[in-house]
C-alpha cells in the first residue's frame, strides 16, 4: 500500500472501525486492490445508498485510483443524504481525508506550481501525517519547491536549514525570496546578515522583502543599505525603504526634523507608492500640520490617506477620487472609505461607485458595501458581474464573492468554470 493510501486508510478505519458493511471494501482497500474496495463499495451502496462507511470508502478508493470525477460525484451523494449528524462530525472527518489526500497527491504531482501550493498549505495547517512528503522536496529540482520546502521544515528538518541557505544564493529570484522571507520569520533576526545581503539583491522582489525585514527590526545598522535603496529604480523598493527608515527612525528617536525630511523626500518622488509610504513617515510621527497641509494634494488618494492620519474630513478627496479619469484611482478610494469616513457615508459612497462604467470599480464597491453589512446590495453587484465571463476572469472574482456571502449562484458558476475543459486554463486555476 502506497504512503498515501495508508494515510487515508488509517483515517478511514476510525470513520468505519464498526460498520460491518464496509468490512470488504475496508480489506480490499488495504490490500492495495482499489479498484475491487471501489467495487465492493458500490454494491454495498446499491442496497444501502445512506450508509456512511459505505460512501465513504468508496471516496477513499476514488482518491487512491486518482478518479477526480468519481471522488467529486461520490462527495456530492455524501453531502445529499438526509440523515447527515447535526454535528457534521463524519463530514469534517471525510473532509479531512479529501484535503490530505488531495494535498499529498498534490506534492508528489510533476508540476512545481502545485507542490508549492500544497506544500504551503500543509505548512499553514501543520499536518504532521505529510510532513515527510514535504521533507522529500528539500531535493527537488525546482529551487522555488525546495525553498518552500525548506522553510516549512525549518525546525522539523536537519538538513533543512543547509537548503534554505543555499536557496539564498540561487539563480531562481522567487527562490531566493522564498528563502529570505522564510528563514526571517522562523530565525528572527540571527538571520541579520543574510537578509541584509539580501536587501542588495539584483531582483527587486527579494530587496522589498529584505527590507522590510530590516526595517521590522529597527536595525539601526542597516540604515545605509536602506539609503542606498531610496533611489533605487524599482519603486516599491523605494516605498519600502522609506518605511524602513522611517522606523528605525521612530525606535532611535530621531528628530521629527529627520522625520519631515525624509517624508519630504518621499513626498517628492514620482510613483504614488513612495509618495503614500511618505504620508505614512508623517502619520507614523504624528505630524498633524504637514498631513492637513497635504489634504488637498493634487492625488486623491494621498490626500485621502493624509486626511486620515490628520483626522480630518476626507469628503473633498473622496470626491475627486470618485470623479478621476482612472479606474484604479477610484476603486483606490472605495478601499479607503471606510477608514476616512463614518459607515452610512461610506455606504453612500460605495453605492455611488456602484454604478461606474468601469467593472473592478463596481466589484470593489460591492467588497465595499459587503463590509459594511450590506449584503443584498453587493449581491445584487455580484450577480450581474457573473453574468458576462470576462478573459480576465473578473466575472469569477465576482463568484467567489457570491459564494463568501453564501449566494449558490457563486459556487455553481465557479464549478462551471472549473470542470469547462474547452477554457484556457488560466481560466480554470482562477475559478
Amino acid at each position: 500500500m502506497s504512503r498515501l493510501a495508508s494515510l487515508l486508510f488509517a483515517s478511514s478505519v476510525a470513520l468505519t472501525g464498526c460498520a460491518n458493511r464496509a468490512k470488504q471494501s475496508i480489506s480490499l482497500y488495504e490490500k492495495g486492490d482499489y479498484a475491487g474496495a471501489a467495487k465492493a463499495a458500490d454494491e454495498g451502496l446499491a442496497q444501502h445508498p445512506g450508509d456512511d462507511a459505505l460512501r465513504g470508502m468508496r471516496i477513499r478508493a476514488a482518491l487512491a485510483l486518482g478518479d477526480a470525477k468519481a471522488v467529486a460525484e461520490q462527495y456530492a451523494a455524501f453531502l445529499a443524504q438526509e440523515d447527515q449528524p447535526a454535528s457534521g462530525v463524519a463530514d469534517a472527518e471525510l473532509v479531512h481525508d479529501l484535503a490530505s489526500a488531495t494535498l499529498g497527491q498534490a506534492i508528489q504531482s510533476p508540476s512545481a506550481q502545485m507542490k508549492l501550493v500544497a506544500i504551503r498549505a500543509i505548512a499553514s495547517v501543520e499536518i504532521e501525517a505529510l510532513a515527510d512528503l514535504v521533507g522529500e522536496r528539500l531535493g527537488d529540482e525546482d529551487d522555488r519547491v525546495a525553498a518552500t520546502a525548506a522553510v516549512a521544515t525549518l525546525r522539523g528538518f536537519g538538513q533543512a536549514a543547509g537548503v534554505a541557505t543555499d536557496m539564498l544564493t540561487s539563480e531562481d529570484p522567487e527562490a531566493r525570496r522564498i528563502a529570505v522571507d522564510g528563514i526571517a520569520k522562523k530565525v528572527g533576526s540571527a538571520a541579520l546578515e543574510d537578509v541584509r545581503t539580501a536587501a542588495l539583491d539584483s531582483d527587486a522582489t527579494v530587496r522589498m522583502v529584505a527590507i522590510r525585514w530590516l526595517g521590522t527590526w529597527n536595525d539601526a545598522a542597516s540604515a545605509d543599505v536602506m539609503l542606498r535603496n531610496l533611489t533605487h529604480p524599482d519603486a516599491g523598493v523605494r516605498a519600502a525603504a522609506v518605511t524602513a527608515l522611517a522606523q528605525v527612525g521612530q525606535a532611535q528617536q530621531a528628530s521629527a526634523a529627520d522625520l519631515g525630511k525624509l517624508a519630504t523626500k518621499a513626498l517628492g518622488d514620482p510613483a504614488l507608492a513612495v509618495r503614500l509610504a511618505g504620508v505614512g513617515v508623517l502619520v507614523d510621527a504624528k505630524a498633524i500640520p504637514a498631513l492637513t497641509a497635504l489634504v488637498d494634494d493634487a492625488h486623491p488618494l494621498v490626500a485621502i490617506e493624509a486626511a486620515i492620519g490628520a483626522q480630518v474630513s476626507a469628503e473633498a478627496a473622496l470626491e475627486r477620487a470618485a470623479a478621476h479619469a482612472e479606474w484604479t484611482v477610484r476603486a483606490g478610494a472605495l478601499n479607503l472609505v471606510a477608514r476616512a469616513v463614518d459607515r452610512p457615508a461610506a455606504i453612500a459612497y460605495a453605492t455611488k461607485l456602484a454604478s461606474d462604467s468601469e467593472l473592478r470599480v463596481r466589484l470593489t464597491a460591492g467588497r465595499t458595501l459587503a463590509a459594511a453589512g450590506e449584503r443584498d446590495a453587493a449581491i445584487a453587484i455580484f450577480a450581474a458581474a457573473i453574468a458576462t465571463p470576462s478573459d480576465d476572469a473578473t466575472d469569477l472574482g465576482a463568484a467567489g464573492d457570491l459564494a463568501r456571502l453564501r449566494d449558490a449562484r457563486g459556487t455553481t458558476v465557479l464549478e462551471a468554470a472549473l470542470r469547462d475543459t474547452a477554457s484556457a486554463p488560466e481560466r480554470r486555476i482562477a475559478a
